[in-house]
């Protein structure tokens, strides 16, 4: 073997050493990390993730970073939320450069780049973070300086990933419509709307259904700008079409994060030895017999990366909001479902490559057999030169052959144990991300409100209330942010 050969077999032995510590450590941080959520322990699973951030190693830092961030928004963290975020933008902008550096398809995969869908969620928790602190002058405008980084980013996916499943995101598109509205661009929120319409139409990997806010949103808009041709023709297409009147009041989103999202889990297939050379290997049959009985395999396994989600009672939900100051006014409205990020992940991840996965797993045979049969060649000749050294004792002879004997064993021990070692699959995944996102919207006269939210399961039954309180201005949204999550 030619000493660069060497050189780079001894480097990527190293490297996979590390990464795979680091991969054990996101497992470890994961472990951990899901039950805190599952029981809505928020800050605990701040506390945990932030005292973890602090150590981890480079190859998850995007992860982390992703975690990390939600969580902060989670337990209303907002500032240290987006300090978090912005740490992960510019992670995740070096991808193009860490791809290129680490090329070899081996070494990789130990590096977590990230996923487009993301980043786009990034921008989203964002863009809501600075909604959420907007009593700090100049929020609003910054909450759109996100919607502008997301259209960017769905523009550079359009031009640089053509064959990406994920190229845009309707529901992202729409709400950053309700962002430029908020902060005043009303031409910015028309072109967001527009655009949400037609993600909806071809980018709609979800199949979710096209909001009557979206719709009645940009209607009003073509009508304060007077554009009635663009208004008669999104009236044709979606009749329902109104014009909103605020009347002075102000508007109240509820966005709530229901579920968690699925987590990838290993799922092992096997084959009988004799289907999977015949039907994936397709070489010639050399070595053939030979691995099956050196082996002494008969099957053989290789392991994919799957979705398994978490059962989740929850699935939609209803709100009441109650005047403080006349009992008697109430005000209802029914969530709808706005994205389903769980879909987005299972549909993102790639079909099993079984072909290729089952002929590097019966390739390992045969790399395993020709360095076992190298083995044996050498202790032959290593063997004769023992017999053969006339310097030698007896008893020296008896000692080197024993010792001779033990290392061929556990030379060819350690090939088959490497031969017969599962397939390693990348599990890792952004954890703390909602199964879904559904939301209510209400408009209602300025005042205080007591707000009743009742989580519904499939049936339309209460599965639990949440009291809240807030204030409506005039001309004014407000934004609420609620998790919901009840298992069996």
């Amino acid at each position: 073997m030619h000493l660069k050969k060497v050189k780079y077999f001894i480097l990527s032995l190293i490297f996979i050493s590390l990464t795979s510590c680091a991969t054990t450590k996101v497992n470890e941080f994961h472990n951990t990390l899901a039950p805190l959520i599952e029981q809505k322990n928020i800050s605990g699973a701040v506390d945990f993730a932030s005292e973890f951030y602090q150590n981890c190693d480079k190859y998850n830092k995007l992860l982390y970073s992703l975690e990390l961030g939600l969580l902060y928004h989670l337990n209303g963290n907002y500032k240290e939320s987006n300090e978090t975020f912005e740490k992960a933008k510019y992670i995740y902008s070096m991808k193009d450069y860490t791809s290129t550096f680490f090329n070899d398809d081996t070494l990789l995969p130990s590096y977590y780049l990230g996923e487009n869908y993301e980043m786009a969620y990034a921008n989203f928790f964002c863009a809501l973070n600075y909604l959420k602190t907007r009593r700090l002058k100049g929020k609003r405008d910054e909450a759109a300086v996100e919607a502008r980084q997301v259209n960017n980013l769905f523009n550079k996916i359009k031009i640089d990933e053509k064959k990406a499943l994920y190229k845009d995101d309707p529901f992202i598109r729409y709400f950053m419509g309700l962002i430029y509205q908020n902060a005043g661009f009303l031409n910015d929120a028309m072109v967001s709307y527009k655009l949400a319409l037609l993600a909806y139409a071809n980018y709609n990997i979800c199949d979710m259904k096209v909001p009557e806010d979206l719709v009645n949103n940009l209607y009003t808009i073509y009508c304060h700008y007077g554009l009635e041709q663009d208004a008669k023709s999104l009236r044709k297409t979606y009749p329902y079409a109104k014009q909103l009147y605020t009347n002075d009041n102000g508007t109240l989103f509820i966005v709530n994060y229901n579920g968690l999202a699925p987590k990838k889990v290993e799922e092992v297939v096997t084959l009988t030895f004799d289907f999977a050379w015949a039907n994936y290997y397709k070489t010639n049959n050399m070595y053939r017999y030979e691995v099956e009985r050196e082996f002494n395999v008969h099957e053989v396994s290789a392991a994919f990366a799957v979705y398994q989600e978490y059962y989740n009672r929850i699935k939609s939900f209803e709100i009441e909001a109650t005047d403080e100051q006349d009992g008697t006014k109430k005000y209802h409205s029914k969530s709808y479902l706005v994205t389903d990020i769980a879909a987005i992940l299972e549909k993102h991840l790639p079909e099993p490559n079984y072909r290729s996965v089952f002929y590097s797993r019966i390739n390992k045979y045969v790399s395993g057999f020709r360095e076992i049969e190298y083995i044996r060649e050498h202790y032959e000749q290593k063997k004769q030169d023992i017999l053969n050294d006339r310097d030698l004792s007896k008893n020296n002879k008896i000692r080197l052959l024993e010792r001779l004997d033990r290392d061929t064993a556990d030379k060819i021990r350690t090939v088959k144990e490497r031969s017969n070692t599962l397939n390693r699959v990348d599990l890792r995944s952004w954890r703390s991300l909602p199964e879904q996102v559904n939301m209510a919207t209400l408009s209602l006269p300025k005042g205080k409100y007591n707000i009743i939210i009742r989580y519904l399961d499939e049936n339309g039954k209460t599965v639990e209330t949440k009291e809240l309180k807030t204030k409506i201005r005039k001309n004014r949204n407000r934004f609420l942010l609620t998790n919901s999550f009840k298992g069996h």
